[in-house]
């Protein structure tokens, strides 16, 4: 006679294999989880140590950017002292070319002329004003000029006229005592002779 199992196996091996399903799944998801907190952690770390990295940078380059706005100002500075230094040492140097330009000046005044102003602009060119008894003396003494040592291109301002004739109605007097009937106005330019400017240079140089 055959022999009938008559336990619901099938409803067992049902039973075991969900929970081998719920067991399965319940580790596969705390793996998930872990893996998605593990990199929720690590990213986070990444995200924290490169705000720290952008911090630091941030505050070097504020730093420097404050470090080159302080070497600028260094090199304006120094600049304007280097300048200063340029200027006085070319007045040092020159100081003494307007005293000789001025000698030569009153120096190689002809007779007959009175010199009414002698005015330096830019420390290079000298603006001479005088009063002259004839037309003839003021080109004398243009030659004059144009032959000293420290001065050179001298020349009457005006356009072809050599001197102002104060003779003709609306021209301003002569000065008192003088015989002078023609004004004029010279330009010249300082030229110092190379010789004077080196030895100036040497003097200079010299503590």
């Amino acid at each position: 006679m055959p022999r009938i199992n008559l336990l619901p196996w099938r409803e067992n091996l049902r039973k075991q294999r969900q929970r081998t399903f719920v067991k399965h799944a319940g580790l596969a998801f705390a793996l998930t989880l872990g893996a998605v907190v593990l990199g929720h952690v690590v990213v986070q770390g990444q995200i924290d140590n490169q705000e720290q990295r952008n911090a630091f940078l941030t505050q070097t380059i504020a730093d420097l950017d404050r470090q080159i706005a302080e070497i600028k100002a260094l090199k304006e500075t120094r600049a304007n002292l280097v300048a200063r230094m340029e200027v006085i040492e070319r007045l040092q140097q020159t100081r003494s070319y307007v005293v000789h330009a001025f000698d030569e000046i009153a120096r190689t005044v002809p007779e007959g002329i009175i010199l009414t102003k002698v005015a330096l602009k830019n420390d290079q060119q000298l603006e001479i004003n005088g009063i002259s008894d004839t037309a003839a003396r003021v080109a004398d003494y243009l030659r004059n000029l144009n032959r000293t040592q420290w001065l050179s291109n001298a020349s009457i301002v005006g356009t072809g006229i050599l001197a102002q004739d104060l003779s003709k109605p609306g021209s301003q007097p002569p000065a008192p005592g003088v015989k002078g009937e023609y004004a004029f106005n010279i330009t010249a330019q300082f030229s110092p002779p190379a010789a004077a400017g080196g030895a100036n240079g040497e003097e200079a140089r010299k503590p």
